[in-house]
């Protein structure tokens, strides 16, 4: 029983893969039916109809017949087999031979793409045809009016082509000759031999035309104008050369001797009408013209320019030498009162050893301007930088000269100094006296002390002969600094006996009432007599501070108004 279900199974599924594998097959069978349908309603009448207009012998009338033959083939060989095999491979597939069915298939598949490749190059060639036809009809003409055109160029403007016109003329009748071919080959049907022919001749006539374009010009350069050029440029040399300028590094005669055989060669050339390159050479030997004459023309300006800038330079360089005497003497005067460093010695004498040399490579300029034997842009450039020297020594001169000045700034500068901290040690010392301080500390007197010696002690090296004013401003700070801190020890020790005395004064109003404040004021009071102000004050106002918080803010504008009084 059991092998029997078995059997049945199998027989079920082999039925139903048979069936999923025959609905495919009818599927692509439909798919290749409809395919074939379409091929057959792809008229080419409407397209062909368009070949009809043209002139139907020669090619066209050969390319028709292939066209039409190759269509009836599609039509009535080609796809009645396609339907026969299409019932074959229904056939094959109500069979169970689906491997033959696949087979069929693809052939018929094939097939249909051949077909269908057939048309599009039928409507391609078509089209090809029509096109060229047309692409013929337009442009044939706008070789007619190049070809009259150039045809009227050549017999109005002839002697303008030298014995370039025959050459011309030869190859626009070439290109007449092709036109008529042109003409013979449509009127033949032959359109697509036609549409060469024209493309050939056209671009021959682009190229003639470009020839007839340039020649004229090309040879009037060539015979005319560049040589007219080379014998302005070759006189101007000569007159220049008779005037006294050196022009033997301008090698002019031989550079025009080259540009006329080179000028020979194009013209020979431009008359076999081979003018290709010929105008970028042309342009080039213009440039190369034109360089010499810039050549020449420097020469001119660089002789005005030594004129005008000689006189000068000697001028500068007689005022430098002047200004180098008044140096030496000024640095002997300085060296006197002032220690100098070996280096500014050395930089005088390397600026006295510069101007010398300045001057022996000016006079040996005017030496060569005698000769007449360098030209005169060699002895611009040695001017023009002989001349930039002379500025840089001129500024080395200043610089150096300023240091000499600066020194004397710095006496005179470190001197009113001096002055001022005198001034202020006086101050500090008048301040004490009117503010009746009881007594000094001795911290304040070691500081007065040393105030008063440092300012002595940079008052005498100030003094000192070889002034060494590095020292002095050495010594200067030092005296400085112990002044200023001088100053502000006096202000602050002034402040603090005002404030105290003020506190004790307010104080006294709550003596009686309160005997730890009466104790700590009398301890103040005895810190006070000891000129121990600090101390006393913070003891003081700790007191004060206890009973009436905030009096010391109330106090301090009367402080300030006594000192004020003093200052």
């Amino acid at each position: 029983m059991e092998v029997v279900i078995g059997v049945l199974l199998v027989l079920l599924l082999l039925f139903g893969i048979g069936y999923f594998v025959r609905r495919n097959v009818y599927r692509e069978v439909d798919r290749l039916e409809a395919r074939k349908i379409e091929i057959m309603n792809r008229s080419l009448t409407d397209e062909m109809s368009k070949v009809k207009n043209l002139n139907m012998t020669g090619q066209a009338e050969e390319l028709f017949e292939r066209w039409r033959a190759e269509w009836d083939e599609i039509i009535t060989t080609q796809l009645p087999e396609v339907e026969e095999l299409l019932f074959d491979a229904e056939d094959h597939a109500d069979k169970y031979r689906f491997k033959k069915s696949k087979q069929v298939l693809g052939h018929i598949e094939n097939m249909l793409n051949a077909a269908d490749q057939n048309i599009e190059q039928i409507i391609e060639e078509i089209y090809e045809l029509v096109s060229s036809e047309e692409k013929n009809t337009t442009e044939i003409e706008d070789l007619r009016e190049q070809f009259k055109k150039a045809k009227k160029t050549l017999l109005a403007h002839g002697h303008t082509f030298g014995k370039a016109h025959p050459a011309l003329e030869a190859e626009l009748l070439k290109i007449y000759e092709g036109m008529k071919e042109f003409d013979a080959e449509t009127q033949s049907g032959n359109y697509l031999a036609a549409r060469d022919i024209l493309m050939e001749k056209s671009e021959e006539m682009g190229v003639l035309a470009n020839k007839i374009d340039l020649i004229p010009s090309l040879l009037s350069e060539c015979t005319s104008a560049i040589l007219l050029q080379l014998s302005e440029l070759q006189d101007g040399y000569r007159e220049m050369a008779e005037q006294g300028y050196f022009l033997e590094h301008i090698h002019i005669d031989a550079e025009a001797e080259k540009i006329r055989k080179r000028l020979l060669a194009f013209k020979e050339k431009i008359e076999e009408t081979e003018i290709e390159g010929i105008q970028e050479a042309l342009h080039e030997i213009n440039e190369s013209i034109e360089t010499m004459y810039d050549l020449l023309e420097k020469e001119v300006h660089a002789h005005h320019y030594i004129k005008t800038e000689t006189d000068k330079t000697e001028t500068e360089l007689f005022e430098l030498d002047k200004q180098k005497l008044q140096t030496s003497e000024e640095t002997e005067l300085v060296k006197q009162s002032y220690q100098l460093t070996e280096q500014d010695f050395e930089k005088q004498r390397h600026i006295s050893k510069q101007i010398s040399m300045l001057r022996k490579r000016h006079d040996q300029l005017k030496l060569n301007l005698v000769k007449d034997q360098i030209a005169y842009s060699v002895l611009k450039e040695e001017l023009t930088e002989l001349e930039a020297q002379i500025q840089m020594v001129k500024a080395e001169h200043d610089a150096y000269r300023q240091m000499l000045l600066a020194l004397r700034k710095d006496e005179l500068a470190a001197r009113q100094q001096l002055s001022e901290l005198r001034l202020l040690l006086k101050e500090s010392l008048r301040m004490i006296q009117k503010s009746n301080v009881p007594g000094l500390p001795d911290s304040y007197k070691q500081l007065a002390e040393e105030a008063n010696q440092t300012v002595k002690k940079a008052t005498a090296k100030l003094e000192e002969i070889p002034l060494d004013m590095v020292a002095v401003n050495v010594l200067l700070e030092d005296a400085a600094e112990s002044v200023k801190k001088l100053t502000s020890e006096t202000e602050e020790m002034v402040e603090h006996v005002f404030t105290i005395e003020k506190i004790i004064q307010y104080g006294n109003r709550y003596r009686s009432k309160d005997a730890h404040l009466a104790a700590d004021l009398r301890e103040a009071e005895g810190l006070f007599r000891n000129f121990h102000y600090n101390d006393s004050l913070e003891k003081a106002a700790a007191a004060l501070e206890s009973i009436e918080p905030g009096v010391l803010k109330r106090l301090e504008s009367s402080v300030e108004e006594e000192i004020s009084k003093i200052k």
